[in-house]
């Protein structure tokens, strides 16, 4: 996909204009790649792969796709296709597949040189693509397209269990490893993250909901470290309220001295 490097994204971001209301400037959208290869004469659509990035979930999450029907309407010759653009309105990472057409009139996606908006039939999915052609070739506008990701999206859990020693906020190996598995399942899917930071009934009041705050935000400092976008993981200290094990005060006990890790997707 380093052919694509070329090609500008703000053209794409232009073509999704006219299909949403407002996109902010500082708004992290994730990149589509898509690169489509013909040898044939009067084809009415290519084969070819993609990758679609995600910056907004964190480092390095990429997911490959196939897509059919990209560089329809091409002529004659050898032609390659290549598109680079971002995607909005995406929830999940399943919603990237699917039959896409011009948001408006008929798609002029290879043309030389270019750029559209397409959407997803089954979804409210819009691609913004800027494209361009290289060969013999010139296309003459096509039929939509249609993408099927690679691999599908397993599922995973959706809470998590942290505990910590007496008076302690520090991550400890096994904590790691919990946070090391959040990190796997779900750095690059969409979910928020939320982290309940707890304590046992030992000290005073205040104190402990300071402890718990501490403990809430090691994980979070864990999971930014390791990649995940900042922008969906909160925080809550709930010092002893709502403990795991109900107990009487001044109370030592591991299993309330935790942080509960809950993802909402």
């Amino acid at each position: 996909m380093s052919a694509l490097k070329h090609i500008s994204l703000s053209a794409a971001l232009l073509a999704l204009g006219s299909a949403l209301p407002a996109i902010a400037q500082d708004q992290v959208l994730p990149t589509i790649e898509m690169q489509s290869t013909s040898a044939s004469v009067g084809i009415g659509g290519q084969s070819g792969n993609g990758v679609l990035r995600l910056p907004n979930l964190g480092t390095n999450c990429a997911y490959r796709f196939a897509v059919s029907g990209f560089g329809a309407g091409i002529q004659v010759g050898i032609s390659r296709a290549n598109a680079a653009g971002v995607v909005a309105n995406m929830r999940q990472v399943s919603e990237l597949a699917g039959s896409y057409a011009a948001t408006q009139g008929e798609a002029t996606l290879i043309a030389g040189s270019g750029s559209t908006s397409m959407k997803n039939q089954a979804n409210a999915v819009v691609i913004g693509l800027n494209s361009r052609t290289e060969g013999l070739a010139l296309g003459v506008g096509g039929q939509g397209m249609t993408i099927q990701l690679a691999d599908p999206v397993i599922n995973a859990q959706r809470s998590y269990f942290l505990t910590f020693g007496f008076a302690k906020a520090h991550i400890n190996q096994e904590d790691r490893a919990v946070l090391n598995q959040i990190v796997r399942e779900w750095k690059c899917r969409y979910g928020t993250i939320r982290l309940y930071g707890h304590t046992d009934t030992v000290g005073k009041e205040n104190s402990n909901l300071d402890l718990s705050a501490q403990r809430a935000l090691a994980a979070r400092d864990y999971l930014v470290r390791a990649g995940v976008n900042p922008s969906r993981i909160f925080t809550a200290e709930r010092g002893e309220t709502g403990p795991v094990v109900p107990t009487v005060n001044n109370t030592r006990l591991r299993t309330n001295r935790n942080v509960v890790v809950v993802i909402e997707e």
